[in-house]
Formats: C-alpha cells, structure tokens, sequence
C-alpha cells in the first residue's frame, strides 16, 4: 500500500517554466484524508529543499537512500515515537509535451534527470501493532479455552469410550472361585477388538475351573484310595497286639503289614506319577528307536507273571526291523503300561496278541486282549484315575493313571495311541512317525 501511494505521489510531479510544481497540493482543500494523515516528503536534491505533507507538521521523514535503483521499505520512528513504515525512491518530474515545446521556442531545453527528487512516503504502523496485539491475546486467550475445551470433551470420550472395558475389568476383578467357569457379560457397546480378548479369558478360566475340578477329584480319589490299605494295616496291628501270641502268629501278622506297606508304597508312587502328568512333554527327544527291539527287552519281565495267570502270548511281527523316532525312555513308559494292563484286565487261560507293523509314515505296535467290561467310550480309558470294573479281574490295586500316563508320552513324542473294538475284546495301537 505504501509503495503504490508512492507511486501515485510520483507523478504528481511536474517541470513547468524551469520550476517544479506539486499538483498534490492543489487538491489539499478537497482531500482532507491527504491533509491530515497522509506522510510524505520531497527532498529536492539539486536545490537542497524540501516539501513535507501538511500531517507532518515540521516533522521530517528520514531520508532513506535507496539502493539499486528499487524502491526501499524500512522501519522508522515518528513524531511521538510511534512505529511507522516507509517506502523511499528517486523521481524525476514528469514533463508536458506543451512545455517540451516552450522549452524548444525559448531555445533551452532542460532534461528532467537534472531536477532529481527523493520521495518518502510513511505511514504510522500503531493501528496495526495494537491490533496485532490484541489479536496475539485473543488467539492467546483463544488457544488455552480450546486446548481446555478439548481435554474435557476428550477426557469425557475416552471416559465413555473406556466405561464397558471398566465394567468387563470389575467383572474379571469380583469374579469368585465358583464363578470361573462361567462366561463373562459381555458389555453392549464392548469394542470388537477387546471380544475376542474376552471369549479367550473366558476359555482360560474355564481351564483353570477344570484344572482345580481335575485337583478336587485327585485329592478325593487319593484319599479313598489309601483309607483302605491304611485301614487294614491298622486292623492288622491292632489284632496283633490285643493280646500276646507266639513268634509265628506275630511273623504272619508282620508278613501281612509288610504287604499292605508294599501296597502303599506302589500306590504312592502312582499318585506321585499322576502329579506329574502334562509335565512329561518337555522332556522329550527325537531320534531313532528299534521298537521291535524295545518291545522284546520290555516283555521279559511279564513273562513270568502271565505264565502265572495262564495267558497266552503270541506275537506277529516282520523281518524288517520296526525303527521309528522317538524318545527311548517314553516308549519304554508306554510299552510297559500297555502290557501291565493286559495283564491285569485280560481274564485268566485267555490269549494276548502283540503285532507290529510298517506303513507308509507311522510304525504301528498293537497289543489286544480280551475283556468284558469295556466302557461305551473308550476314550474314557485314558482319563486320569478312570478304573474299569475288576471285579473279575486282578486289577483291583490299579489307580488307573497308566494308560493316561501313557498317552502324555504318546503325545510327547509326536506319536498317536488310541483303542479300539476287537471281536473279543479291546486293541491298543502305538503309531510312531518313521
């Protein structure tokens, strides 16, 4: 704005008759914008004089040489000690073409570039510092009622937002032992991303509600299984003392005792055996076993038993050797109990099949008898301290953890044991990845 008022002040100067003449100040009476606020000044640099606005009194504007030929803006100070802001250039006055004629008739012609002038035009900058200023504290004022604004309408949102994961944290919090295989209420409004979070949990405590079902039915099942021995060898001591007898009656009551402890002693170990069931699986190794071989070392000490309960073995196997990848002392665990429970459950005078095979992946070592008191499911074989009837059997001091045991070294190995119907009886195949 002050470089064009300059530039229209620029050519309101005019060379007529050898003198400058201001044709601004021909329009000073009707143009009272440019009589009291207007600030200029001509500097007449060949004559030394000077023409100032009428706004600046006897106030003179800083002559401020430009440089380059352009025009030059700067800061300034005014009357008053007010900020301004001016513009500075060089002009020559404008010259008529009647008076280029006069000059031509009076036989002298003067060149405008003689005549040259330095114009400064200002103007007083206070309007817009106070403004700026207030604006600085409006915009200041401003900033600090939007940033509060907007951290109590967030702090509400996120409030809102986070209320259903506040209620779904309560109901995990106050969630009591006899409530932990019960699913959560999921919250309405609940975000998708935290559903699945909380089906999981649901899924874990209903794990951990099995898990402590699973230690209640131990410690049950643990305590009826040793009242009994303990019982009778209390029995057994307290005839034994209620009065006084010979050295061979007390010698059969101690032989007596000394059975119920071996009873006892085997039952501890089986408990202890099912206290460490899931553990077994990192223990395992993979590399090549002779299962064939194996199977052989681990039958030798059964012989002598199912001769004792008139079983029969028979065994089927090919000339190929049955190597599969496994853990040696797993397999062991597996074989061992699978042939203990055929001979405690397999009726005496009967037969025990044992046969080995080789298919395109898996080794498979099946071991059948005959029984007559399978389950409906036979997967319920396999379940910790599940006991079939033994009432006709010899099993009666088995916890039934073997086969479970079992199946957790099966597992372990990256191999399969399941059971399955035969004609007769039940068959439990062993398949192991070749």
């Amino acid at each position: 704005s002050i470089v064009q008022t300059a530039a229209i002040l620029a050519n309101q100067m005019e060379l007529e008759n050898e003198s400058i003449t201001y044709e601004w100040q021909e329009g000073l009476g009707t143009n009272s914008a440019l009589l009291e606020e207007a600030l200029f000044q001509f500097w007449n640099v060949k004559a030394g004089t000077t023409v100032r606005s009428p706004a600046l009194g006897s106030h003179d504007l800083p002559q401020i040489r430009e440089k380059g030929g352009r025009p030059r803006l700067k800061n300034i100070r005014l009357a008053g000690n007010h900020h301004g802001r001016a513009v500075s250039l060089v002009i020559y006055p404008f010259v008529l073409p009647e008076e280029i004629q006069r000059m031509h008739e009076r036989g002298r012609v003067i060149d405008p570039k003689s005549y040259p002038h330095i114009l400064v035009v200002a103007r007083d900058a206070e309007p817009v510092r106070s403004t700026l200023h207030r604006l600085r504290w409006v915009l200041g004022c401003g900033a600090v009622l939007t940033l509060g604004l907007g951290f109590a309408l967030i702090h509400r949102a996120v409030g809102v937002a986070l209320r259903p994961i506040d209620e779904l944290a309560m109901q995990m919090k106050s969630r009591a032992e006899h409530q932990l295989d019960s699913a959560l209420v999921l919250p309405e409004k609940l975000p998708v991303e935290l559903a699945g979070l909380a089906e999981n949990f649901d899924l874990l405590l209903a794990r951990v509600a099995a898990i402590r079902q699973r230690e209640r039915d131990f410690i049950r099942h643990a305590a009826h299984e040793l009242r009994t021995p303990i019982a009778g060898l209390r029995a057994t001591t307290d005839l034994a003392l209620s009065q006084s007898r010979d050295a061979a009656a007390y010698a059969d009551h101690l032989a007596t005792c000394q059975k119920t402890s071996i009873e006892l002693g085997e039952l501890v170990k089986s408990l202890s055996a099912l206290s460490r069931i899931g553990v077994i699986t990192s223990a395992a190794v993979n590399e090549p076993v002779d299962v064939g071989a194996l199977l052989t070392e681990c039958l030798k000490p059964f012989v002598p038993q199912f001769r004792d309960r008139r079983l029969e073995v028979k065994m089927k196997f090919p000339s190929l050797p049955l190597t599969a990848r496994g853990d040696p002392p797993l397999v062991r665990i597996v074989l061992n109990n699978l042939l203990d429970n055929a001979l405690s459950y397999a009726p005496s005078e009967s037969e025990i099949r044992i046969s080995g095979g080789i298919g395109d992946d898996r080794v498979e070592i099946r071991i059948a008898n005959r029984s007559d008191d399978l389950p409906d499911n036979l997967n319920r074989l396999f379940e910790p301290l599940f006991r079939r009837d033994f009432s006709r059997t010899d099993a009666g001091s088995h916890l039934g953890i073997g086969l479970t045991l079992s199946l957790e070294a099966a597992t372990a190995m990256n191999a399969t044991l399941r059971a399955e119907r035969t004609d007769d009886g039940i068959e439990f195949v062993l398949g192991m990845p070749k």
